[in-house]
């Protein structure tokens, strides 16, 4: 999800996969519980799920593509110039000229489809879905990851097992790679030769 963020296909292929992952681990919990003596624990962990924001969408939501209908109210992409030499200051801070344009079209379509440019922009992305009540998509499903992490470690506990961990020591985040989230939301470009240019731009990504 991470990966393709500015490709708005694989993005919401990537978020119905993680949806159905994600659901995949309580059932199959539930599938072995006859391996722990007593399965109270989890009856307990499914009640404080009832009460978790993230947990319930997760629970609520379908296992299927994602829809464009439900992330279509609150996602957006807003592009800023960087180094305009026409620009006029508007009502950013840094006076710079910014807009919103539809986020359902990847990155790669505004900078080759969209008119000649002498000077490179900075693109970012929000990704928002019904039922997460404000909650950015990539965040809310870090934070699912991180509780369906510690119910598997806590499960191989139970029956005398280890587990390998990806967390670091202060680390706010089971996963590393999902401790700052900003470098997925924003991408900048430079013009090289004529040509628009994503700098970083990740490997094997769309391009239509």
């Amino acid at each position: 999800m991470a990966h393709y963020y500015h490709e708005p296909h694989q993005f919401r292929y990537a978020l119905g996969a993680f949806v159905q992952a994600a659901r995949a681990v309580t059932f199959m919990l539930q599938k072995e519980q006859r391996v722990f003596k007593d399965f109270a624990w989890y009856q307990e962990w499914v009640e404080r799920a009832k009460k978790d924001p993230v947990l319930q969408w997760l629970n609520d939501a379908r296992t299927d593509f994602v829809h464009r209908q439900s992330l279509e109210p609150k996602s957006w992409l807003r592009m800023r110039c960087i180094d305009n030499p026409r620009e006029i200051p508007d009502d950013n801070d840094d006076g710079s000229i910014a807009f919103n344009v539809s986020p359902f079209e990847c990155t790669h379509y505004y900078m080759d489809k969209g008119p000649g440019t002498d000077h490179g922009h900075e693109w970012t992305r929000y990704w928002e879905i019904d039922g997460l009540r404000g909650r950015e998509v990539l965040d809310a499903c870090a934070e699912i990851f991180d509780k369906l992490d510690e119910l598997v470690v806590d499960a191989h506990v139970r029956l005398g097992h280890s587990t390998t961990t990806f967390k670091r020591e202060n680390s706010k985040r089971n996963l590393p790679c999902m401790e700052n989230l900003e470098k997925y939301r924003t991408v900048r470009t430079v013009v090289e030769k004529g040509r628009e240019v994503w700098q970083d731009e990740p490997p094997r990504l769309h391009r239509d």
